[in-house]
């Protein structure tokens, strides 16, 4: 519990920097392309505009942190006694705990970094 907290710290500092440096500013892929990442350690890191709400994913190697830098999503996490949701502003930060299925409903233009610990990543339509 203490390194998801630790790791959503780090990356809400990170999205602040970005934003101080002028990295919102720089054009992002729209989704679905994730053609801007970079495999560190085992983790994929990485940035995309979100332009519509995704289907269900499920990352079964490890934790996967996101931060938003501008727009409104809602990362919905699918558990055993029902949906629960997330509201990400920008500058805040959440962790997908690992096995976890999730999606993201877009509200409005965004700008989302992702980490995502393995290569794993399982897929399912929307319900």
């Amino acid at each position: 519990m203490i390194v998801k907290r630790l790791a959503a710290r780090a990356i809400s500092g990170l999205s602040k920097l970005a934003r101080t440096i002028g990295f919102h500013s720089d054009p992002l892929p729209l989704q679905p392309a994730f053609e801007t990442f970079r495999i560190l350690d085992g983790v994929y890191v990485g940035g995309l505009t979100m332009l519509k709400n995704t289907g269900w994913e499920m990352h079964p190697d490890g934790d996967e942190a996101l931060t938003l830098l501008f727009g409104r999503i809602d990362v919905v996490l699918q558990n055993p006694d029902g949906d629960s949701i997330i509201p990400l502003e920008p500058g805040r930060s959440c962790v997908v705990p690992k096995g976890v299925w999730h999606r993201q409903i877009v509200h409005e233009r965004s700008r989302l970094l992702f980490h995502t610990y393995g290569d794993a990543t399982r897929h399912k339509p929307q319900d």
